[in-house]
């Protein structure tokens, strides 16, 4: 077997064993002055999320789907820009921008398949669970177009 058949031969049997590598995709979300751009992002599970232009800001997760993990640390910019980590369990992740809460700098990312059901349940978490300025998650969590 030729050197370039070995290779075509390893590439195929890693894109067969891990196609979400293959296929996994980074979206952009923009950190402009007092908003995200866009601050709904759709996502498949295993695509990750990049933040640009965050000099004076950060985005950390205050709502997770049960089982995921979240980004961000409480209390720190990010700096010039980061990417969250692989986002595999499908839900809703909702975000803020920590010192621009109070202008409404929140977002959201839906990761797969939502239903108007789990939409519903996300929302009635965040008002449980969420106080003060934070519960501006709730007007973007409603904007959400289930997908399922």
């Amino acid at each position: 077997m030729t050197i370039t058949r070995y290779i075509a031969v390893m590439l195929c049997a890693l894109a067969y064993l891990f196609p979400s590598l293959v296929n996994a995709e980074e979206h952009i979300v923009n950190a402009a002055a007092r908003e995200f751009k866009p601050a709904i992002v759709y996502i498949q599970p295993g695509d990750s999320v990049k933040f640009t232009s965050m000099t004076s800001h950060n985005s950390v997760t205050y709502l997770i789907p049960d089982g995921a993990t979240g980004w961000g640390e409480k209390g720190k910019l990010a700096g010039s820009s980061f990417i969250t980590p692989t986002l595999n369990t499908e839900g809703i992740y909702g975000y803020v921008c920590e010192p621009h809460i109070g202008f409404g700098m929140v977002g959201v990312v839906v990761v797969g398949a939502v239903s108007a059901d789990e939409k519903a349940a996300m929302k009635e978490r965040a008002m449980a669970e969420l106080q003060g300025p934070f519960k501006r998650l709730i007007g973007k969590i409603n904007k959400i177009k289930p997908n399922k």
